[in-house]
């Protein structure tokens, strides 16, 4: 017997939005910064040196975790196009009208010929509240900080002015943590700018309806404020789920996890991949691991490896090079750590790619794969898990892969993110592209 198929409002992790803060379904808290990006081949290299110097201190100064999210989709030129063509429109004089028009021709088939891809970098800031017991019964969401649910009954004023006390004050929290992520990314030279609630409901719409262009000044916020849920706005038309990749909308997608680095990683090398002309998504979580714990359990295996070293020793077996390396990275990790000079973290790093069909999904994936393996770094697609691929890859904080390898923070500034290589504008005139 055929299976009934399930709505896709089902898939939306997200409950509401709120004081310009996304409100899951499990209780979280989300703020979504939008941060500038900076062209690091342009660089020097004191320069680079500098800013990846200054990611690691912020890197450093984190006791929480954070999500950072790259999103590429072809750059929308739309609007300037139309304005060219009103500006044709009215003019007078017969020559500037000509060179309008061819101008407005060249950029149409420049484009078209040519994609450019427009680049935007996020990070999410995510604030997880414990379970609270409140005494007006019923269920979790249905205990915290969720007005935008419907419900027939009705609530005492002393359960809803619990709800609301409870709601401020994880919304404080996650404000304190949101100032010390730009105060960082302010002292790396980026800009930050936090999302409102119209932003962030056009953001969601276009992640869960993926297109080629992205789709600007859309009327779904209003939409939203009419009585329909956000699920219902921002949930996409058809959803297909099959072992190996989604068909979302009309879109082929795949979500693919890194899970093994060599033992070097240099500076820049992730920039290839965030800069390819093609749709895709990238998204990094980068949980902090307790010192105290960390330098616990490297002791350990200090001491395991040395005492290998001294029975091969005994033996009179000869040298082995991997197992001095070994114990020689770990001294010099464990040396870092006491000094405070780096922390450990466990990072996951997941990709979600798009394309018009599943031969192309798989001519992108083999691609990157290709750029990933040049590099000794390897990948694989979310085999029976393309929906916590999808899910954990979107900016909702939500790591559901958890997909992780510990690496401390020198590696991960390798991996500095907010990296653009178009130095294009929707505004002004199009030349060309660098």
């Amino acid at each position: 017997m055929a299976r009934e198929s399930q709505p896709t409002q089902q898939f939306i992790e997200i409950e509401g939005v709120r004081e310009n803060t996304l409100i899951l379904k499990n209780g979280g808290l989300r703020k979504i910064l939008m941060v500038s990006g900076v062209n690091f081949d342009l660089k020097s290299e004191e320069e680079q040196g500098l800013i990846t110097y200054a990611y690691q201190n912020f890197l450093n100064s984190l006791d929480f975790s954070v999500q950072l999210f790259v999103h590429s989709r072809r750059l929308n030129i739309e609007s300037y196009l139309e304005q060219v063509a009103e500006r044709e429109k009215a003019e007078t004089n017969e020559l500037l009208k000509v060179q309008l028009a061819g101008y407005r021709e060249f950029i149409q088939t420049f484009v078209s010929q040519n994609p450019i891809m427009n680049k935007s970098f996020f990070v999410i800031i995510s604030y997880d509240p414990a379970p609270i017991s409140f005494s007006g019964g019923g269920g979790i969401m249905e205990k915290i900080m969720s007005p935008f649910r419907k419900s027939g009954a009705k609530v005492s004023p002393e359960f809803a002015e619990e709800k609301e006390k409870s709601f401020q004050h994880n919304l404080q929290q996650l404000n304190q943590r949101t100032d010390r992520v730009v105060r960082g990314l302010t002292s790396i030279g980026l800009q930050a700018a936090m999302l409102d609630h119209e932003v962030l409901i056009e953001l969601f719409y276009n992640l869960y309806n993926p297109s080629a262009f992205e789709k600007k000044t859309l009327e779904i916020a209003k939409t939203a404020a009419e009585g329909k849920t956000i699920a219902d706005v921002i949930a996409p038309a058809a959803m297909e789920v099959n072992t190996s990749y989604i068909k979302l909308g009309e879109k082929f997608v795949k979500s693919v996890f890194i899970f093994t680095y060599p033992r070097f990683l240099a500076t820049g090398w992730f920039a290839p991949i965030i800069n390819l002309p093609d749709l895709l998504d990238i998204s990094i979580f980068i949980h902090p691991v307790d010192t105290a714990l960390a330098l616990k359990n490297l002791r350990k295996k200090t001491a395991q490896i040395q005492a290998e070293l001294q029975e091969q020793e005994e033996k009179g077996m000869v040298r082995n090079p991997m197992l001095e390396t070994a114990f020689q990275d770990i001294e010099a990790l464990r040396d870092s750590l006491q000094q405070g000079q780096e922390h450990l973290f466990n990072v996951g790093v997941y990709m979600t790619l798009y394309a018009d069909s599943l031969e192309n999904l798989n001519k992108l994936e083999s691609s990157i794969n290709y750029q990933l393996e040049s590099k000794l770094i390897y990948a694989k697609p979310t085999i029976f898990q393309q929906v916590d691929g999808l899910t954990s890859t979107f900016p909702l904080g939500t790591d559901k892969l958890l997909i992780h390898s510990p690496l401390n923070s020198g590696p991960i500034s390798s991996f500095f993110p907010f990296v653009s290589a178009t130095l294009t504008s929707d505004e002004g005139i199009l030349y060309g592209v660098n």
